[in-house]
């Protein structure tokens, strides 16, 4: 019988080595060398033949849906079968919380393996008990970290829920820490594998470095279908999407931490929005979804050499722009003010979508004018005017206001211009007042006249 010889391969150049090495003297890398066995060399000669385009049958794609509206518009509708997703996000954000609530939702109809290679049984059971009130039938744990034993489990159910690809490993690369390289590496190529021939679907955790990237190699993110990032503003948590084949990137989803788990924001925290100079209500374009914010400014005189500037939430250059805009246009003397400004929601704004709110919010502070139940549309330029935006968002920015009440609408059109362009929205718009303003100064005319 002929003698199996066992040596190491460099996942990254191929260099075989005899003995197992920390770093490949190759290429350099760390921790890329794996058992390269000759007994597991045969490779099948039943290749996959080429197929024309027209003779795939098309199909409808199924869709998981995560019983969160604010989710599935993140991934295009929901989760789509056969796919890999996956969440990243620093520690204690409320990853595992999220997809404990997934899984939940989606055990009503299917059987969901939840694997926990971080934490262990009695911990998951108690968070569960916080969360829900009955149990699920096809809701299933699973602790391990070995990802053999995960993949051959996995094959009874529909959707598999793993935390984290950090904390799972494979025997077969012998000493290679948990957590490095090569085996993220193994362990996604595994799951990527599994996929193709049994069809199911993977939430796979990462963890995020002190940076704010995903921790690991790279690739992960090349690796999967979906890639969701999960961010934390006080009691806010905000989803966006890096990567989507199934839908936009540009889409944001945002979420309360609450003592029953995440849950998708009311927004009654704007209901007084308004009521105080310097306080304005404006809403935030993230893809197809607008975000409501309280956008406040506090100009108060300066008994200082050099005025303060204390600014949270906004791109200070930015407020810098706009000051020196008013200054230069309606001739105030900011300068010799202090000004604090901060932003009051779950984003914080670095674009230029919210220049003419941010604007307003000074010129109300400023004049002791509060702005009252107004939404203030239009782009801001270097020369004080406000420019208009697409009709398409215009009609969205509408119809978003009127659920929160909003009486004013400043911008560059006139009620009866907007009827013309909208008739359909009569019944939304009827209650609205209209101003139409084209510039700071016309609305600083407006306020000087009331």
């Amino acid at each position: 019988m002929k003698k199996t010889v066992t040596q190491y391969k460099c996942l990254n150049c191929g260099y075989i080595s005899k003995y197992w090495l920390g770093k490949c003297p190759n290429c350099q890398s760390w921790d890329s060398f794996i058992l390269d066995s000759e007994n597991e060399k045969n490779i099948s000669k039943d290749y996959n033949k080429p197929v024309r385009i027209t003779d795939i049958t098309k199909q409808t794609a199924e869709i998981f849906d995560t019983g969160y509206n604010e989710l599935n518009r993140c991934l295009g509708g929901g989760i789509y079968k056969n796919t890999v997703v996956l969440l990243a996000g620093s520690p204690g954000i409320g990853k595992s919380t999220l997809c404990l609530q997934i899984a939940y939702n989606i055990s009503k109809k299917n059987k969901v393996l939840y694997v926990s290679a971080e934490e262990n049984y009695t911990n998951i059971r108690m968070r569960f008990d916080r969360l829900f009130n009955d149990y699920p039938e096809n809701f299933f744990l699973l602790d391990s970290v070995n990802i053999d034993e995960i993949i051959e489990v996995s094959k009874d159910f529909d959707l598999i829920i793993i935390d984290s690809i950090q904390a799972i490993k494979s025997l077969s690369l012998g000493n290679v820490p948990v957590g490095s390289i090569s085996q993220v590496k193994y362990c996604i190529d595994k799951v990527n594998e599994f996929i193709k021939q049994h069809q199911k679907t993977f939430i796979i955790l990462a963890h995020i470095t002190k940076s704010g990237y995903i921790a690991g190699p790279k690739f992960l993110e090349h690796m999967v279908d979906v890639v969701l990032v999960f961010e934390s503003r006080e009691d806010y948590r905000v989803i966006r999407v890096l990567k989507n084949r199934y839908g936009s990137t540009d889409e944001v989803g945002v979420f309360v931490m609450t003592e029953k788990g995440l849950k998708e924001d009311n927004y009654l925290q704007f209901e007084n929005v308004g009521s105080k100079p310097g306080s304005v209500f404006a809403l935030f374009s993230e893809g197809t979804k607008l975000i409501p914010l309280e956008i406040q400014a506090l100009v108060n005189k300066s008994y200082l050499e050099k005025p303060k500037r204390i600014i949270w939430g906004i791109d200070s250059v930015k407020v810098m722009v706009i000051i020196s805009i008013i200054e230069k246009f309606l001739r105030f003397d900011l300068y010799r003010y202090d000004i604090v400004m901060s932003i009051n929601g779950a984003l914080r704004v670095l674009s230029n979508h919210l220049d003419f709110s941010i604007a307003v919010s000074i010129l109300s502070s400023y004049l002791l004018i509060p702005p009252e139940r107004s939404i203030f549309i239009g782009n801001l330029n270097l020369y004080s005017n406000i420019q208009p935006i697409s009709k398409s968002k215009y009609r969205l920015f509408l119809t978003e206001s009127s659920k929160f009440s909003i009486r004013k609408v400043y911008s560059n059109f006139s009620k009866d211009t907007v009827l013309q362009e909208y008739p359909d929205l009569e019944d939304i718009i009827q209650d609205m007042e209209f101003f139409k303003v084209n510039s700071l100064e016309d609305l600083f005319k407006l306020w000087k006249e009331i």
